[in-house]
């Protein structure tokens, strides 16, 4: 028999999916907002969907399940909220997101189920376990939130909380999301149950070590605690450490390239019937200079650090019998028309964490990759790329000095070399007109998520951009869910 949950706010689908994947049976699930629960019934179709607000629902009509799972996000403390004290404003060429497809007010007002709530159905169904998402802001700005934990415990449970960041929840057959996205998981544990192994020890590479190892998650002193359990952000309340010495270390990471259709680049700018708003352009210029020192990338050594290694600030790897470096530079993801964000980055790390009303676009510089591997030679940016360098690897060009040569890009072998030097590296300029650029997909903020390919949401763009937004990572979901059965088993 298979363990069951519920989840009262269900969304798209992000919380219900990872527990499916983590082997649990979702029996009932229930939102707000009538799109939401279109989506998630038309990939869940065989549990129960209500679209109610659970604020003013009897919890006695619920299902009795083993465990369940909400995120009672307050408006006020979550980025991601469409009430976050952020608006969409129309700027020079760009679209709002109401340009996008009309958003019923339903998506965009808060009335999700709350704190309180959970403690309501607790009450009544005494499950066995609890997961509740959540922002960890939360934990500081709501000054009931230690009331509130204590409620639960009075309930009869144990309380672990979890603070991580999507882009470190992986594991076998559990890709992380490649997306920055920063939450907390309270879990409460009923007292008769054993308590689940929550220790986070993603693996990382240890520059003294100089080996994979399990990260040991360490606080800072300044972290607040609850209950005495320490709460925070990645990098603001606490960081990672070799679990062999005090060498801090960065856990790895699937990059945003990862998860870009690279068959569509979009249109060239400077052929844009409307040029974009000056302060996007602003945007993609800096980001342009912020990354126009080129990268050496390890391609084909299966041993090596494959991490890019700035070619300005830092010295050439050892050097083997084998080519196995090409010269990198990034696409940019550029935020557009009000987002609540002013400048771009790369793709070479994760998302920045999913947002209801964004506007993100991805710029793709004019160049080839150079695939350094035994099959060698060019192709377009447009072929998908790698997740471990994380972006497309741009040739740089090589410059003849005298007369009968001409120039030759990185990827191809160098002229004959006389006695003299005869050849300059040259990395080009890009232009702002030359770049292509596009909007990110809906897909592709699923997919930022960790959805499967095959999930389906419905609605328009607006809508369907809102649902990715709200969506929990599945691969979180996914992550506490095997840990939590392994306990219930």
């Amino acid at each position: 028999m298979s363990l069951t949950f519920t989840d009262i706010f269900c969304g798209a689908g992000g919380t219900s999916t990872g527990m499916v994947e983590a082997g649990f049976e979702l029996v009932l699930a229930a939102n707000h907002w009538q799109r939401a629960i279109e989506t998630h019934a038309l990939n869940h179709p065989r549990a129960e969907h209500m679209c109610a607000d659970v604020n003013n629902y009897d919890m006695r009509r619920l299902p009795g399940t083993d465990v369940l799972c909400a995120s009672p996000i307050c408006t006020e403390n979550s980025p991601a909220g469409a009430g976050s004290g952020r608006r969409s404003k129309r700027a020079d060429g760009q679209l709002p997101i109401e340009e996008l497809g009309h958003v019923p007010q339903a998506g965009f007002e808060r009335t999700r189920a709350t704190f309180h709530d959970v403690i309501r159905a607790t009450e009544v169904h005494r499950y066995k376990a609890v997961i509740v998402e959540n922002v960890p802001d939360v934990v500081w700005r709501w000054e009931l939130f230690d009331w509130w934990c204590q409620g639960m415990i009075r309930l009869g449970y144990r309380m672990r909380i979890l603070s991580a960041d999507a882009a470190h929840l992986a594991g076998v057959g559990n890709d992380p999301a490649a997306q920055w996205r920063k939450r907390i998981w309270i879990n409460f544990i009923r007292n008769d149950i054993p308590m689940p192994d929550l220790e986070l020890t993603p693996p990382a590479w240890c520059p003294l070590c100089e080996t994979d190892v399990h990260a040991v998650q360490t606080w800072k002193p300044s972290a607040p605690r609850v209950l005495g359990q320490p709460v925070g952000k990645y990098r603001q309340q606490y960081t990672y450490t070799c679990p062999r010495g005090h060498a801090t270390v960065e856990p790895y990471v699937l990059p945003a390239a990862s998860i870009i259709d690279w068959s569509d680049l979009g249109a060239r700018i400077g052929d844009r019937r409307r040029p974009l708003a000056k302060a996007t352009q602003a945007k993609i210029l800096d980001g342009l200079r912020l990354l126009r020192e080129p990268a050496l990338i390890t391609v084909n050594h299966q041993d090596a650090d494959r991490r890019p290694l700035p070619l300005a600030s830092a010295p050439l790897p050892t050097r083997t019998v084998k080519i196995g470096e090409g010269i990198a530079t990034h696409p940019l993801l550029v935020p557009c028309g009000g987002s609540r964000y002013d400048t771009a980055y790369s793709t070479t790390g994760p998302m920045r964490p999913r947002l209801t009303r964004e506007s993100e676009a991805i710029v793709t510089p004019p160049a080839f990759i150079a695939t350094l591997r035994r099959h060698g030679g060019a192709q377009p940016v447009a072929h998908p790329v790698g997740t471990i360098t994380g972006g497309g690897n741009h040739h740089a060009l090589i410059i003849p000095y005298h007369r009968g040569n001409h120039p030759t890009t990185t990827n191809q072998p160098l002229h004959t070399l006389a006695t003299r030097d005869s050849g300059a590296l040259v990395h080009p300029e890009i232009e702002l007109e030359d770049c292509r650029l596009r909007m990110l997909k809906p897909r592709e903020q699923l997919s930022g998520q960790r959805f499967p390919t095959n999930y389906r949401v419905v609605g328009n763009l607006a809508e369907q951009t809102m649902q990715a937004g709200n969506a929990n990572p599945v691969n979180a979901a996914h992550w506490i869910g095997q840990r939590i059965a392994t306990a219930l088993a």
